[in-house]
């Protein structure tokens, strides 16, 4: 049997992933504020399916993350210490990364070693996602369209009436095709989250308000998409892992529209050609019913008033608790000190790539050369990887918003 073979499929994903929410203490969770006014958020989960014969398989929750928020550029870090981006989907994706690293070299894991310094992923393994609303950008236009309310609407609309005082200079700078281009060409612009619902089909920096300083996060849609062609494993673990690693399926649960997640999600790269062993992947999109009680159209039933969390969670499987995250590094972290091993998120990128180092010797040996190169030097030496990367950018997304080099030329 396979996964597609499992009886309501979509609902078991969605019942795992909110019974693990559940199972998690109370730390970093949205609060209710008295009778009236309650926080929300958006829960992401990574799962792994092993199926074994007829009727023999096995589900488990292998990360999972809540969050709304991500930091703006002016708070970002050149040392890899924070995590920039918080919302659901990249908090359980960077605790996937995590979590492949645990298994490699474990002999009853779900990879294997294919004796060419690098692993693999065994057979009957695979891995799929489950977000309680459609993700934030392009597969959430036409769902928020239609039930935005009219408050909620003039909310917005008069922070695009406020002057924004923030140069955005350093993001349209760093938009792929403005880096590619001669300087006296026209630049491209970048397209804000909320702004604009009958633009279809862009990408779209991270939501905010237009008074708001902007960030460069690309949107939870257009990130998934980008897994959809490069896989979710990404540039640094490319170079050990044999293949790409893809989602087999996305399970949605609130604003679901069809048609704009696959459009979203895959459609608008249904041109895209990309290298060997990569290829644009269509993972099968379900709805499902069951409701995540956190979610805003939840609690929008019982109080007047809703608003964001400010906190993200954060758990991988094996983990005896949860990490809870605040201005993209741990609940509790004392203000205006630096962040250290202590107060540093597991996900943060300097914390992920000193892992990876760990992980190297369990594939091949590591050098001193090895232990010397930068983060952003371990990303360009996955070379297929990069390959695949320019074709996706010059091909279907030249409007992304990249990293500037100076944030990820940090050593371990």
């Amino acid at each position: 049997m396979t996964w597609n073979d499992i009886a309501d499929f979509p609902n078991v994903v969605a019942r795992k992933s909110i019974q693990c929410y559940r199972q998690l203490g109370k730390s970093g969770k949205p609060a209710r504020h008295g009778d009236h006014k309650a926080e929300w958020t958006v829960l992401a989960c990574v799962l792994q399916v092993y199926a074994k014969g007829q009727d023999d398989y096995a589900i488990q929750v292998v990360s999972l993350g809540t969050g709304l928020k991500c930091l703006p550029y002016s708070k970002l870090c050149k040392q890899g210490q924070l995590v920039h981006d918080s919302h659901a989907e990249t908090i359980a994706r960077r605790g996937f990364l995590s979590y492949v690293m645990d298994q490699i070299g474990k002999p009853d894991g779900p990879f294997r070693a294919t004796g060419e310094g690098r692993v693999i992923l065994r057979p009957g393994y695979t891995f799929h996602m489950y977000i309680s609303q459609s993700p934030c950008g392009d597969a959430s236009m036409t769902g928020i369209a239609e039930t935005q309310t009219a408050e909620s609407l003039a909310a917005f609309q008069a922070g695009s009436k406020r002057k924004s005082t923030f140069d955005i200079a350093h993001l349209t700078n760093n938009i792929y095709a403005n880096k590619k281009r001669k300087t006296n060409l026209p630049q491209e612009a970048f397209q804000r989250g909320r702004y604009g619902f009958d633009d279809l089909g862009v990408l779209r920096t991270k939501p905010g308000r237009l008074d708001s300083e902007p960030t460069l996060c690309m949107s939870c849609s257009d990130k998934l998409a980008r897994w959809n062609a490069l896989g979710i494993q990404s540039a640094v673990l490319s170079d050990i892992l044999e293949k790409p690693i893809y989602l087999e399926s996305i399970v949605i649960g609130d604003l679901f529209d069809q048609p704009s997640l696959e459009r979203a999600l895959y459609g608008r790269m249904q041109n895209l050609e990309l290298p060997a062993p990569y290829a644009l992947h269509r993972p099968k999109i379900y709805h499902t019913t069951e409701s995540f009680e956190a979610s805003k159209p939840v609690l929008e039933l019982k109080y007047a008033t809703v608003i964001p969390s400010g906190t993200a969670i954060l758990w991988i499987s094996g983990a005896s608790k949860s990490e809870v995250l605040v201005h993209g590094r741990k609940q509790g972290a004392p203000k205006g000190k630096p962040t250290n091993s202590k107060t540093r998120s597991s996900i943060a990128k300097l914390a992920l790539f000193q892992k990876f180092l760990e992980c190297v010797p369990l594939c091949r040996p590591l050098t001193e050369q090895d232990k010397e190169m930068t983060y952003y030097e371990w990303k360009q030496r996955a070379t297929a990887y990069q390959q695949a990367k320019t074709c996706l950018l010059d091909q279907c997304f030249s409007q992304w918003v990249q990293t500037p080099k100076e944030f990820e030329e940090f050593t371990a």
